[in-house]
């Protein structure tokens, strides 16, 4: 119940201020799947169908999270509409897919988390993923948003992180976001098909910290471009809220704002002491 009240004040707020973004929920069928696929989709004020296509970005959640949590936990349209709303970086449509495939029942609640441990194996199948582009080709179909690679992304936090690291081999991604994420080590970044850039972020309090900081080795050892970034912190929200803004203002950069900015810009952010 309390996620109904959260999502209807954002959607309220959101309606009578200057900046009238909009978050839709879906349900629709997968053929393909079997299985009705949920997510949430975020569009920007005066977002227009029929002009030029915006880039699209998918954020995905950890393991016992849903298609709200991004919305409830990390506040994500305030900071979209603030960021937007004041030119720090372009318009773009946000999608948060919902991630599990062990349970269906009672979706719209998160999930207790050892219930969810006890599924683990599912996230380590890939059953998510597998059926992925049933999301992606309705998100194609129903949104203005572009299909060049050099305009998509993917982001996930935690487990997410590994689902978007695998999701990253499709090379339909240009860049890709790993918020504290927990990678084992067979996903390292070796395939042919690999993004322009992987931006990883970890906290020191983490448990998988070292997960993060082998997976950057990875990428330098095979010469793919990679942002890390650490902070103090921990495996939680407050450390992704920050990450998620971080990420935005460096890959969504306005132009306007910034001429010499890059989309893939490989300058590394330093590492805290």
């Amino acid at each position: 119940m309390k996620h109904y009240i959260y999502i209807t004040l954002v959607l309220l707020l959101t309606a009578v201020s200057a900046k009238a973004s909009r978050v839709d929920t879906i349900v629709f069928w997968g053929d393909s799947s079997k299985l009705h696929q949920r997510l949430c989709v975020y569009t920007p004020d005066e977002y227009n169908p029929d002009t030029t296509a915006y880039p699209l970005l998918y954020l995905l959640h950890g393991i016992h999270g849903n298609h709200y949590s991004w919305l409830r936990d990390g506040n994500v349209v305030y900071t979209l509409d603030s960021l937007i709303g004041n030119g720090i970086i372009r318009p773009l449509v946000v999608a948060f897919p919902y991630c599990q495939r062990f349970d269906t029942t009672n979706v719209d609640e998160p999930k207790p988390l050892l219930h969810c441990l006890l599924h683990y194996p599912s996230i380590l199948r890939g059953e998510f993923e597998q059926t992925f582009f049933e999301i992606d080709d309705y998100v194609q179909q129903h949104y203005n948003v572009d299909s060049a690679r050099t305009q998509r992304a993917i982001c996930g936090l935690s487990c997410g992180a590994r689902q978007a690291a695998k999701l990253a081999k499709t090379g339909r991604y240009d860049i890709v976001g790993l918020f504290c994420p927990v990678i084992n080590l067979r996903q390292r970044p070796d395939s042919e098909i690999e993004p322009a850039h992987y931006w990883i972020g970890v906290t020191e309090g983490d448990v998988f910290l070292y997960k993060g900081r082998r997976f950057r080795l990875g990428c330098e050892r095979r010469g793919i471009p990679v942002t890390f970034y650490q902070d103090k912190g921990s495996h939680n929200w407050k450390a992704w809220r920050t990450m998620l803004n971080i990420f935005l203002e460096t890959f969504y950069w306005n132009e306007a704002q910034d001429d010499d900015s890059s989309l893939t810009d490989e300058t590394e952010i330093t590492e805290q002491p």
